[in-house]
């Protein structure tokens, strides 16, 4: 397991997650306007909240885009979950390498992302728990 290191900021935006949802955030971490926050297993649900209103709170409360994840020590169950909602054909890991099969090219280029942007953010939440890099086939 990597070693994560939190920053005030973090700290903060951790706590209204907590405070608003009753939660324990195991991780956050920000990119432009969207907030990650990675939630313990089984937590999902609450973190969530009754249609959604735990989200819609912290997003009024920050003022930013808000998605959950849940954390699971399986690493091909959290790659999975931090790809959410899509769904890839097979997820294979080899080594320190995971990777994301799927014969469907639009599931593969959301996932890359425009410039790559969606598979960085994909392997910055799996590099803050393993020792894994992902990859798109």
């Amino acid at each position: 397991m990597v070693r994560i290191k939190l920053d005030p900021e973090v700290m903060g935006l951790s706590s209204v997650m907590e405070s608003i949802s009753n939660v324990h955030v195991k991780d956050c971490f920000k990119d432009g306007e969207m907030v990650y926050f990675i939630v313990e297993t089984g937590e999902m649900g609450r973190a969530l909240g009754k249609a959604g209103l735990n989200v819609k709170r912290v997003q009024e409360e920050l003022g930013k885009r808000v998605k959950v994840i849940e954390y699971n020590e399986d690493v091909e169950r959290f790659v999975r979950n931090v790809i959410a909602p899509l769904n890839v054909e097979r997820v294979v890991l080899q080594e320190s390498v995971l990777i994301l099969q799927d014969s469907n090219k639009k599931t593969k280029s959301l996932l890359i992302g425009r410039e790559s942007k969606n598979l960085t953010l994909i392997n910055r939440a799996v590099r803050r728990f393993f020792n894994v890099e992902v990859k798109v086939m």
